[in-house]
């Protein structure tokens, strides 16, 4: 008996095991949809819909995150400014919704009024308006409560976003500097995975991986298909147009002893969407927008006798037949000296043949910014040091290349980055640091942005909403010719 009672007295003084629980979380991903429609059989919103319905009915603790871009660049973009890309997202119900650089391309009021008719927890912990107060219908964080587990999730723009788009008033903080302090008042608030939803460069999710801090980043921007873990952090990011989701399977333990602790493994699942049978609903609706854009857009306007090169790598890399077509219209429309337009600006990713007929959804596809011809006034010694900075990143895929007209320009490929050119004429005649030249070029560019700084100190001769639209120039070049044939002829020669 005595043995019995000191047996009992030691199991009562024992500390009690805490159970352990078992969680099943999800962490759906995907980003920079610019295309509604699907292609090639992968992609676009029903199809990523679809996925989006699977996932939530196989596990209800699933959360669904928007890392960015979205809004701009797209054919039907360039007309509505985005609002049919809202309408399709809010057909989704996503969770959290960080936006990109390209959410900034209309412009800060067209950002916020898109914004404000998105259906999701909006987050962007480095992003403020010019009083640096948070803007409305954002948060920096958020946390959702999985099951009993405490997601700590907070957003991130694009830092360099200013740079790429047109932010206007708005401000962007450093990516990283901005995560450690939501890191901190995250976990003050009882979180138990710290989530990062991310508009960001590999490099940059990297850097953010490195701090140890952050279990989860969710990101966008590099049109990469990426899952990584390296023990401490998982990362995972898909490639454009909804060609996959990636979801990462997260099995939790939690032990509610003092203090609580709870542990995570991920397991990446790359869902290809051309597995996925589009959602009716929404593919229905891609339909609609479709047949009421088409009808306007499909009446041919005119026709190309030789090829035009829409290629990223050849409009990013070296003259092209169509660069040269744009900056002529460009300075033929303007009277201007110079006309300049980076490669970034033009778009459309594919080899258009010669006798290919031309429409306006041509145009608007290789142009689909809405970007402004503006003219400015500007000195020899700005211009050559705006064309400079244009050739930097040469061989880097880099959108600042220009496609001109008005100028020839022999470039050293293997001379320092500021001192590539080794002659320029403009009309026939070596380029003047001294004189004044006339430049045509687009807003974009002429707000300093993409590295052309020099841009800046120009005197604008027609800019805001007196400049007209890039696109409808070049419809209007196209019109007034019926018959195009531009070759490349040797203005911008890379030794």
């Amino acid at each position: 008996m005595r043995r019995l009672a000191i047996l009992a007295l030691l199991l009562l003084a024992a500390p009690a095991v805490a159970a352990e629980r078992k969680v099943a979380a999800t962490l759906l991903v995907f980003s920079d949809i610019y295309e509604m429609a699907q292609q090639n059989g992968r992609g676009g919103f029903a199809r990523v819909a679809a996925v989006v319905a699977a996932e939530r009915a196989k596990n209800r603790n699933t959360l669904v995150a928007f890392a960015g871009d979205t809004l701009s660049p797209s054919l039907l973009s360039s007309l509505d400014k985005g609002a049919h890309i809202v309408d399709l997202l809010n057909r989704m119900t996503l969770d959290v919704f960080t936006p990109g650089n390209h959410e900034f391309d209309f412009g800060e009021e067209v950002f916020r009024t898109r914004m404000a008719e998105l259906k999701a927890t909006r987050l962007a912990a480095n992003l403020r308006d010019r009083d640096g107060r948070t803007l409305p219908g954002f948060a920096d964080n958020r946390i959702f409560d999985i099951d009993g587990v405490k997601f700590g999730v907070f957003g991130l723009t694009e830092e360099e976003s200013a740079k790429r788009s047109n932010t206007g008033t708005l401000r962007v903080s450093s990516a990283l500097e901005t995560a450690r302090a939501q890191v901190r008042r995250l976990r003050d608030a009882g979180a138990d995975l710290i989530v990062a939803v991310t508009h960001s460069d590999w490099k940059d999710d990297m850097r953010l991986a490195k701090t140890g801090e952050i279990d989860v980043i969710l990101s966008g921007h590099d049109h990469n298909l990426i899952v990584f873990h390296d023990g401490h952090t998982a990362i995972a990011e898909t490639e454009a147009d909804g060609v996959q989701v990636v979801a990462v399977d997260l099995a939790i333990t939690v032990s509610d002893d003092t203090p609580r602790k709870v542990a995570w493994s991920p397991k990446f699942r790359i869902i290809d969407t051309a597995d996925a049978a589009p959602e009716p609903a929404v593919a229905a609706r891609v339909a609609d927008i479709r047949a009421g854009m088409d009808k306007t857009l499909d009446e041919p306007i005119g026709v190309t006798r030789t090829e035009l090169d829409l290629r990223k790598a050849s409009l990013r890399g070296r003259e092209t037949a169509v660069g040269d077509f744009i900056a002529d219209a460009m300075r033929a429309r303007t009277g201007a000296d110079v006309a300049i337009v980076n490669g970034g600006a033009i778009r459309g990713e594919m080899i258009l043949p010669a006798g290919a007929a031309l429409s306006r959804k041509t145009a608007l596809a290789a142009l689909p910014f809405a970007n402004r011809l503006v003219t400015l006034d500007i000195s020899g010694a700005d211009l050559r040091a705006a064309l400079e900075s244009a050739f930097a990143k040469l061989d880097k895929d880099a959108g600042r290349f220009a496609q001109l007209s008005g100028a020839r320009l022999v470039l050293r490929r293997d001379a320092v980055p500021g001192s590539r050119l080794a002659s320029i004429e403009i009309a026939g005649k070596p380029l003047d640091d001294a004189r004044t030249y006339r430049l045509a070029t687009n807003d974009y560019l002429a707000a300093g942005k993409d590295g052309y700084d020099a841009l800046l100190r120009a005197t604008p001769v027609v800019a805001g909403d007196a400049a007209p639209l890039l696109s409808a120039v070049v419809v209007e070049a196209i019109q007034k010719a019926g018959s195009i044939a531009p070759v490349i002829d040797g203005r911008i020669d890379i030794r």
